[in-house]
């Protein structure tokens, strides 16, 4: 009889200690998938509003066009903050210079602009020199071109210059608020004309001192343009600046001044 008793309780224990391990088994598989599970919808809410602030600095970019291009005198864009804010970056410059390859006359344009910078936990998007990125751990993806024209015989380079009204810092915080384009000036800044001579042509570099120099880079390049024969270095963005080439007969430089004003 004692036996028994024996067997009982032996296998009493067992079954408690068994019914723990499983139950600890149990809380802590809960506990991890609880807490990945959280972490991954924190990134993909995170992720999707990153996104959503893409698609409106499209809208942004086209409402910029309609200022510099149809004659729009403003145009308002909505952005909504969920925690991001959204301000201005330090300036980015662009120069573009053009040789007549016969003549060695030449002529250099340059330009100053204060990108328009939405920093949110999951990276950034920025309008800059009639061009849009989103910035992803560092790496910059152009998502809307500044409209570059590229032929043999006639080339634009449009200069597109964004600064803001008021040099505040920015806002941020979770309310919704309006990015207004103003139109200050448009302009021809500069034509260059090689001639009726079909043999001399121009050669035109356009130089960008950018942190997202490696996009403007791969967006000249999807352009057909190269870098400089003279400087093949000139193309590596490690620096913060890329210079490419390319030739025709005729460029054009538009120059656009544009006022951002933030308003909540």
């Amino acid at each position: 009889m004692s036996r028994n008793c024996d067997l009982l309780d032996r296998r009493g224990v067992s079954e408690t200690i068994g019914f723990v391990f499983v139950f600890a088994l149990v809380t802590a598989s809960i506990g991890v998938v609880y807490t990945t599970g959280i972490g991954g919808l924190e990134d993909a809410r995170e992720d999707e509003q990153l996104t959503n602030a893409v698609r409106a600095f499209d809208v942004l970019a086209d409402n910029v066009g309609d200022v510099t291009s149809e004659g729009a005198p403003s145009r308002a864009t909505e952005l909504k903050l969920s925690g991001a804010s959204v301000g201005f970056g330090d300036p980015v410059g662009i120069t573009v210079q053009v040789n007549d390859t016969d003549s060695d006359a030449n002529l250099t344009y340059t330009q100053t602009t204060r990108p328009l910078v939405y920093d949110a936990p999951a990276g950034q998007v920025v309008y800059s020199a009639g061009a849009t990125f989103r910035v992803d751990g560092g790496d910059a993806a152009m998502r809307s071109e500044p409209g570059l024209v590229v032929t043999d015989r006639q080339s634009v380079v449009p200069l597109v210059v964004t600064y803001p009204a008021s040099d505040s810092g920015g806002v941020g915080g979770s309310s919704t608020v309006l990015v207004v384009a103003h139109r200050q000036s448009v302009e021809l800044g500069g034509r260059f004309d090689t001639g009726p001579d079909p043999a001399d042509e121009a050669r035109v570099n356009v130089t960008v001192n950018s942190p997202r120099a490696a996009a403007w880079g791969r967006y000249f390049e999807s352009l057909g343009m190269s870098p400089p024969n003279s400087n093949p270095a000139a193309a590596d963005p490690s620096d913060g600046e890329v210079t490419y080439q390319f030739f025709t007969d005729r460029l054009l430089v538009p120059e656009s001044v544009v006022e951002f004003e933030i308003a909540g």
